[in-house]
């Protein structure tokens, strides 16, 4: 299977705070902030 980015996805619920999708291309079902991109702080912003 070829890599899936996840662009496309629906909600599917929300189960103790967590939101569940699925991604339209590839059928996967996961939990939303896994899916987040994450900011990669710089070097001289963690230091102030």
């Amino acid at each position: 299977m070829p890599f899936c980015e996840h662009r496309r996805t629906e909600l599917l619920t929300r189960r103790d705070g967590v939101d569940y999708v699925r991604c339209l291309d590839c059928d996967q079902v996961y939990e939303a902030e896994d899916l987040e991109p994450v900011t990669a702080l710089d070097d001289e912003e963690s230091l102030t």
